[in-house]
């Protein structure tokens, strides 16, 4: 296994939820202990602030919306229980009801690493979390990591697979030198992007960043059919580069799935100097989730227009819940049951209020999305697009950004420009 010493407490909890939420539904024989932490620690955070649950409710929600097979989610209950997150309820050995009891997420991340002393890991486990901790500092060129590290070759290339499978790492192929990267690392903050694009030089990169700074959650689709965002022009190397930036997940992309039909939300890091925490990383992902939602009832709306997304969001922030209305259910329904933001009251047959679950992740999120939304002021064109309208209409599943990536690269088709691939070969060579 690699040298050193191996990561425990807090810092294997966070890891090991970093690695489930990349690994989502992939079944990955070589991990055991370790995403049943991951799974542990991402339904914590899930159920805080939730009355009891009904355990045949949660097993039938738990796999499509939390990534959490249906066999697994009895063991990751017990892990939370054992570890006083939750009670259970049970008769003889069946489960029937589950009382969350889960304290603010920072500590989540602290009571699961405490827990996970009781484990012990096996080597491709250790090995990637090992890697991952070394990725979160800083992209590294492969052959010196993995020397460095001292883990056997075999072992580094089977996690190295996972990791491409996954979206949880990539390899990038310059001059010579492979460059392994992380979204982990671009996910703490916005600076450690933008002094990145200012190492490389030219314009193009910045000139993108600004405008996506000031425009938060802009649907990518809009951006490469208008080759602009809010009416300010994009070349075509610049729109090459804005869809590599978010396949790698140095942009956020959260993406709705609707059927065949997929909507990405483009967003930079989160904004700050300050290094994230997974439990801070899971705020920005809901604030980005709520903008998202905002942002297709701006854009792509069912019947009418979200004109200020802003004064739409300080209201639900200040009121606790948004004016009732036919759309409501289908503009949050998703945000609300994946990322428990909210929850609907029906105020007369098919009219529906949006109430926010008054917790402080989610206070903290929905004014992260304020300050998301209130970035710029330019032109904004909707959308009129009949097809994606309708489908926007119907069910959908919300992708988090680690995944969004992973499914823009896969569904990569067109080339880039000359002139995009020379810039991003010169980005990959600054990372290390």
């Amino acid at each position: 296994m690699a040298a050193g010493k191996f990561l425990k407490g807090k810092q294997l909890a966070e890891f090991a939820s970093d690695i489930q939420a990349g690994v989502g539904a992939f079944e990955v024989g070589d991990f055991d202990d370790l995403r049943i932490i991951g799974m542990a620690a991402s339904l914590a955070v899930q159920i805080r602030g939730l009355p009891e649950l009904d355990y045949a409710v949660l097993s039938r929600v738990s796999d499509s919306l939390f990534n959490i097979p249906t066999v697994a989610l009895k063991p990751v209950l017990r892990t939370l229980s054992e570890s006083g997150m939750v009670k259970l309820y049970e008769t003889g050995k069946t489960i029937t009801k589950i009382d969350p009891d889960v304290p603010y997420f920072e500590d989540v991340y602290q009571i699961i690493g405490d827990y996970s002393d009781q484990y012990s890991f096996n080597e491709t486990e250790q090995a990637m979390v090992a890697i991952m901790a070394k990725l979160k500092e800083h992209p590294e060129n492969a052959d010196r990591l993995i020397a460095g590290m001292g883990i056997e070759k075999g072992l580094a290339q089977r996690c190295l697979t996972i990791g491409a499978d996954s979206g949880l790492i990539t390899q990038h192929r310059a001059r010579g030198q492979t460059v392994l990267l992380s979204p982990v690392y671009f996910a703490d903050n916005n600076a450690a992007l933008a002094d990145l694009l200012a190492k490389v030089g030219g314009t193009d990169f910045s000139y993108v960043l600004n405008i996506l700074q000031s425009h938060q959650g802009w649907p990518l689709s809009m951006i490469i059919a208008s080759q602009q965002v809010a009416g300010q022009p994009l070349t075509t190397t610049q729109v090459h580069l804005i869809k590599l930036l978010a396949a790698e997940n140095m942009l956020k992309p959260p993406t709705l799935e609707i059927g065949s039909f997929r909507e990405t939300f483009l967003f930079t890091p989160r904004p700050g100097a300050a290094r994230l925490s997974p439990g801070n990383r899971e705020i920005y992902e809901r604030a980005m989730a709520l903008l998202s939602a905002v942002r297709k009832g701006q854009l792509l709306p069912f019947s009418y227009a979200i004109n200020k997304p802003a004064i739409l969001l300080n209201a639900l922030l200040r009121d606790g819940y948004l004016g009732a209305n036919t759309e409501a259910f289908r503009q949050y329904g998703k945000v609300a049951a994946v990322f428990n933001i909210g929850y609907f009251v029906e105020t007369k047959p098919g009219w529906h209020q949006f109430h926010l679950r008054r917790t402080e992740e989610n206070e903290e999120a929905v004014r992260l999305a304020i300050m998301l939304a209130e970035g710029g002021s330019a032109r904004v064109e909707m959308r009129h697009d009949k097809e994606a309208r309708a489908l926007l209409q119907m069910d959908e599943k919300y992708v988090t950004s680690v995944l969004g990536s992973r499914s823009l690269r896969e569904r990569q088709k067109v080339a880039p420009s000359a002139a995009a691939k020379e810039q991003w070969e010169q980005l990959t060579l600054a990372l290390v």
